[in-house]
């Protein structure tokens, strides 16, 4: 791995190239525990177009699953072209993935959740639906985020489809909600409604989801219309406004859009002690825009309240300096470092070639 040129880091660490030549990497899965083969997986990325890959410990990359979507995309960035494989993560006990996509049910398009599973966690032997049917669009506002809380159960993050946004009020309705569930798609007991899946409403588009472990809670990015960006600390029942106020019960928000999308804690030691528990935010910005650009590009550093009730600092934490598209996207912690996603590489936004790549954050 050799060090990276156009690209900024906060002093005191170094950033280093992990994979390249992806097509739309979208967001990572670091394995919880993973092998010390070489040949072992290190971490899992989708692709937007239909893939899953996985990284192994000697940087390699190799195809998990791929042929994921029944639909042809069209490739359009921003719009139509940001539907597809989104969400992953990984469940430690099994080694299962859990993976969000979207799908073509006749003339309309829906979003799922699926389980796979695999002996070796290098190839999907199997595909199991754990939800799927629920309505959304070709574009964004789908299923963007996926993890496992805490207590074990799966947690999905649902837009609320673009086309109307008072669904995300809508109890009835799964769209612009955060759901709870169990890993196999049952309802919980202790839900808010033992009924429903439904853990949280009134949401936009939230892309990323973590857990910080110092209060047990969930954090949510969510994108706002043309203002009010937010990060927000998800609770049992809780409204989080939308369409009506994109600021409700937010913990923090950016007056001009930013597209956030993955966030992360900085919980088990992979940077010094002073970072501990602070939260990074990756800032996608606009899919088309050449640096340099006021919006996105970046990745930022919040120092949170110890109950997570407000934000004591604010720092820019890795940034993108070169002259092309580099847009980050995926992020999370794994076994040494902070990794991150570029979508499009530096080349067209379009993917003529595949130039995606993975980075990882090391303390220097």
């Amino acid at each position: 791995m050799k060090p990276i040129e156009s690209w900024w880091t906060f002093p005191g660490f170094r950033l280093e190239h992990l994979a390249t030549g992806l097509d739309k990497p979208v967001n990572i899965a670091p394995v919880p525990n993973p092998g010390k083969r070489p040949g072992d997986p290190l971490l899992y990325v989708t692709e937007l177009y239909g893939r899953v890959r996985v990284v192994t410990n000697d940087c390699q990359v190799i195809t998990y699953a791929e042929g994921l979507l029944n639909y042809r995309p069209d490739f359009i960035l921003p719009g139509s072209g940001e539907s597809g494989v989104m969400g992953i993560c990984v469940e430690t006990q099994s080694g299962d993935l859990f993976i969000s996509m979207l799908y073509k049910d006749g003339n309309d398009f829906k979003a799922k959740v699926v389980r796979t599973k695999s002996r070796d966690g290098l190839r999907m032997e199997s595909m199991a639906a754990v939800i799927e049917g629920i309505p959304s669009v070709l574009g964004a506002h789908q299923i963007h985020a996926v993890t496992i809380g805490l207590d074990g159960k799966l947690y999905v993050n649902v837009g609320d489809g673009m086309k109307r946004s008072e669904v995300a009020q809508d109890d009835k309705d799964l769209r612009g909600k955060v759901l709870r569930m169990n890993l196999d798609g049952s309802i919980p007991s202790d839900n808010p409604d033992p009924e429903s899946p439904v853990f949280a409403k009134g949401l936009r588009s939230p892309f990323g989801a973590t857990w910080r472990k110092s209060d047990s809670s969930l954090y949510i990015s969510d994108n706002g219309p043309r203002t009010y960006d937010r990060v927000a600390r998800i609770q049992a029942g809780g409204n989080y406004g939308w369409p009506m106020d994109m600021k409700q019960n937010s913990l923090f928000w950016w007056t001009f859009t930013q597209a956030p999308t993955a966030l992360a804690f900085m919980q088990d030691g992979q940077f010094p002690q002073e970072f501990h528990d602070h939260l990074f935010v990756v800032l996608a910005g606009p899919a088309r825009y050449r640096a340099p650009s006021m919006k996105g590009k970046k990745i930022v550093k919040l120092e949170l309240d110890r109950d997570g009730s407000g934000i004591r600092s604010y720092d820019e934490f890795v940034a993108y300096t070169g002259e092309g598209i580099g847009m980050p996207v995926g992020m999370a912690f794994g076994r040494d470092g902070m990794y991150f996603t570029d979508l499009h590489g530096e080349g067209s936004v379009y993917g003529a070639e595949p130039q995606g790549n993975i980075f990882v954050v090391r303390p220097e």
